[in-house]
């Protein structure tokens, strides 16, 4: 072996063992139960906002997924990289432990720590207990009452996906103190994409970037396309994520924004009622409203595939699981908890 081979080799080591020790810090970070107030104040009002600040500019820069870019690239070293030896050396000893470090490292510091942060029934100051019956018809009634002064507005455009996002890092700066920065676009993933699966949006944990499945209606790709900026803003579980958006949508200017955040939230007090209160409901509803019902689960109908539908709901409980929200896929349906809660005692 030559003097370069040796000290090639030697370069290789000790580049894999740097990768396998930040590696190591980041399953540490998974591992370690942080103190609930300590990831509020260190991570959730410190680290997380500089990162976002950081992410949200250029990532928003461009119409495409850069995260879906980044991964087609790694894609392509690799399998450009593995017909040499001197490629498969360096995927070995560099690409792959990098990559895994990176990944795992960058997961915990720009979003899996956002799980242990404060719960959303904290930050605003509402029981965690199911709601009363009465608590359900104020919120009802408050929800409609925005909805009903919102019909008349315009089908949603790319100007609203913008005003959403400002209203929502409005919200999150009233409920913490922090700015947080938002970006300006959610990236649009060909029809079926994500409604396949079951799911309507999806956002990057490495870069904060937000997507919404282009299957989606308009108004309903609005309320999704909240729900995802709200997760770039540093909430995490998505029941609270869900009604965070929901009251950031109801408070904002934007009467778009305000018209499909307000049919969100009686979406979801729609399937939490009882069949007699539930028909009571529809009926109250303007026709563009039920219309616009009628087309979101069209949509989902249209393109879903029941057997990746399981598969995917399946991975993603057992994923929410793992970074602490006990009760998997079933921790959606708090969100209406939290939004009725926040409704009764007039939180708008």
């Amino acid at each position: 072996m030559s003097r370069d081979d040796r000290r090639s080799r030697h370069g290789g080591r000790r580049s894999a063992g740097a990768a396998w020790a930040l590696l190591a810090v980041g399953l540490a970070l998974a591992l370690i139960p942080w103190p609930e107030p300590w990831v509020e104040r260190w991570f959730a009002r410190g680290l997380f906002p500089a990162v976002s600040h950081l992410l949200a500019p250029w990532v928003g820069a461009v119409p495409w997924s850069v995260t879906g870019t980044v991964a087609l690239a790694l894609l392509l070293t690799i399998l450009g990289a593995l017909p040499s030896r001197a490629g498969r050396r360096f995927v070995g000893r560099h690409l792959l432990p990098w990559t895994a470090a990176l990944l795992v490292l960058g997961f915990m510091l720009v979003w899996g720590l956002a799980y242990r942060r404060a719960p959303l029934a904290t930050l605003i100051g509402v029981p965690a207990a199911a709601p009363t019956s009465a608590e359900v018809v104020t919120a009802q009634a408050r929800l409609l009452a925005v909805l009903t002064r919102s019909a008349g507005s315009a089908p949603p455009g790319p100007a609203d996906v913008v005003a959403a996002g400002r209203c929502v890092a409005s919200e999150v700066r009233r409920l913490t103190g922090s700015s947080v920065a938002v970006g300006r676009r959610v990236k649009a993933l060909p029809p079926g994409t994500l409604l396949g699966l079951g799911f309507a949006g999806v956002t990057s944990p490495w870069l904060l970037e937000p997507h919404v499945d282009a299957g989606l209606p308009p108004v309903e790709r609005l309320a999704t396309a909240t729900h995802e900026l709200t997760h770039s803003a540093g909430f995490a579980r998505e029941a609270d994520t869900d009604a965070l958006a929901v009251l950031a949508g109801l408070r904002c200017d934007d009467p778009a924004v305000r018209y499909a955040l307000a049919l969100h939230g009686l979406d979801l007090l729609l399937v939490s009622l009882p069949d007699g209160a539930r028909q009571e409901l529809v009926d109250s509803l303007p026709r563009r409203a039920l219309q616009d019902l009628r087309a979101a689960s069209a949509a989902s109908a249209r393109y879903r595939v029941p057997w990746l539908q399981r598969a995917a709901t399946a991975t993603y409980g057992t994923y929410l699981k793992s970074r602490g929200v006990q009760a998997g896929m079933a921790d959606y349906g708090r969100a209406t908890t939290l939004v009725v809660q926040a409704l009764a005692r007039g939180i708008l």
